[in-house]
């Protein structure tokens, strides 16, 4: 009995993850350059025609991992968009499990995987937009878009709060860990988080002083 269209797509997918998989640490190695397409076979253990078959081109196996990537950090992101926390705790808390993510979680290997090959790069860089730098930003949002409706935070875009809010620890974990940083000046990004969070919340509090 011949197999069913669902069950070889569903075969398909499996074996494309799989894939995927396989060539996920060659991809974000850090010792190493970016990888040819030959080398990608090498990792995953196929032929370059197998790669084309499931894949296509280098780029759609980049694109490919960062959605995946983007799937498996879904539910993390979605922990980070909710809160019952007031709000000073709250971004305490988020600034914490944000630096937690880029120094021990392998977060900022996402980033530079994304920034290293889509930049400039007309299928590569909108797909790290979409599966990784927008839903980190779309969850601080969310989370701050809930001060703001519990009173906590001023009426400000929760957008532009939330880049604000995330982009001075991206930035740092790059200078640091991915740029060499720290032998230039180190800094420590825990107390940048500390200081950062406290910054935000005297700009942002409901009830806040005005300077004259």
């Amino acid at each position: 009995m011949s197999r069913t269209r669902g069950a070889k797509a569903a075969d398909h997918e499996a074996r494309r993850a799989a894939l995927l998989a396989a060539m996920h640490a060659r991809l974000v190695a850090p010792d190493l350059p970016p990888p040819s397409l030959r080398e990608l076979a090498l990792a995953a253990g196929v032929t370059l025609p197998t790669l084309a078959h499931h894949f296509g081109k280098r780029e759609d196996i980049v694109a490919a991992l960062i959605a995946e990537l983007g799937r498996q950090g879904a539910p993390y992101l979605a922990e980070a968009a909710a809160t019952d926390l007031p709000f000073a705790a709250s971004i305490a808390a988020l600034l914490a499990v944000i630096t937690g993510g880029l120094t021990e979680g392998g977060v900022a290997a996402l980033h530079v995987l994304g920034l290293r090959e889509g930049l400039r790069q007309g299928r590569i860089g909108p797909a790290y937009v979409e599966a990784i730098l927008e839903p980190t930003l779309a969850a601080a949002e969310a989370r701050l878009a809930l001060h703001i409706a519990r009173g906590e935070m001023v009426a400000a875009d929760p957008r532009h709060a939330a880049i604000a809010l995330v982009s001075p620890l991206l930035v740092a974990a790059l200078h640091q860990q991915e740029l060499g940083g720290t032998d230039v000046r180190c800094l420590d990004l825990v107390a940048l988080a500390r200081d950062h969070g406290a910054a935000f919340v005297r700009a942002y509090r409901v009830g806040r002083s005005v300077a004259p």
